[in-house]
């Protein structure tokens, strides 16, 4: 069956308007969080009736499950993944410094921090959170963790928590010099905490 030429430009705008719903949502969860953002409002900042989102999302979860799938991936973004613990020190530089994230205002990994009340909901919180660490031990270059390394799984734990942190001090504080760190400063003492926390012992290399 062929498209006709009305409904080219058709699609084109619903392709539009689902993106400016989840570019609205992404910006509200990573502000609000959950609970306090409403589809209404987000319907509000697009211009449209809130009975679109519902048709393109189908819930609010389904609308925050969408915003998280199409959130950068947080090391990748739009260059090639790390491959080892300099590159990943690199990419987590940029990552963490000011202004990184222009188009959510805030690092998006806000969007993960505030309870929902809803355990489904918190449940792709965390899901999102472990897979942030394993795409650390990934770009570690010691090999995914195994169904028992919880020992590399919390160090790579642990440097989450400190990208974290970071965002939050950032936006909760406006702690200076952190808030205002460039990548070029940023690099060298995450180059330090990478080394120290994911350089397997002597006897593993």
């Amino acid at each position: 069956m062929e498209t006709s030429e009305a409904d080219g430009p058709r699609r084109r705008d619903a392709a539009a308007t689902r993106q400016a719903l989840l570019e609205a949502a992404s910006s509200r969860f990573t502000r609000l969080g959950y609970d306090r953002t409403t589809l209404r409002d987000v319907a509000a900042d697009v211009g449209v009736n809130m009975a679109l989102i519902k048709r393109y999302f189908d819930s609010k979860e389904g609308l925050f499950k969408a915003a998280l799938a199409s959130t950068p991936r947080f090391l990748g973004r739009d260059v090639h993944f790390p491959q080892d613990r300099e590159g990943l020190a690199e990419a987590l530089s940029h990552q963490l410094s000011a202004g990184a994230w222009p188009e959510f205002g805030e690092h998006p990994v806000l969007m993960l921090l505030r309870g929902s009340g809803d355990e489904r909901v918190d449940a792709l919180r965390r899901k999102a959170l472990d897979e942030f660490g394993r795409q650390i031990l990934e770009a570690s270059g010691g090999g995914p963790a195994g169904e028992d390394d919880d020992e590399r799984l919390l160090r790579a734990q642990l440097l989450v928590a400190l990208g974290v942190g970071v965002a939050v001090v950032r936006s909760a504080v406006g702690l200076r010099p952190l808030r205002d760190a460039t990548a070029g400063q940023l690099a060298a003492p995450l180059r330090e905490i990478v080394d120290a926390l994911l350089t397997p012992p002597a006897d593993d290399r």
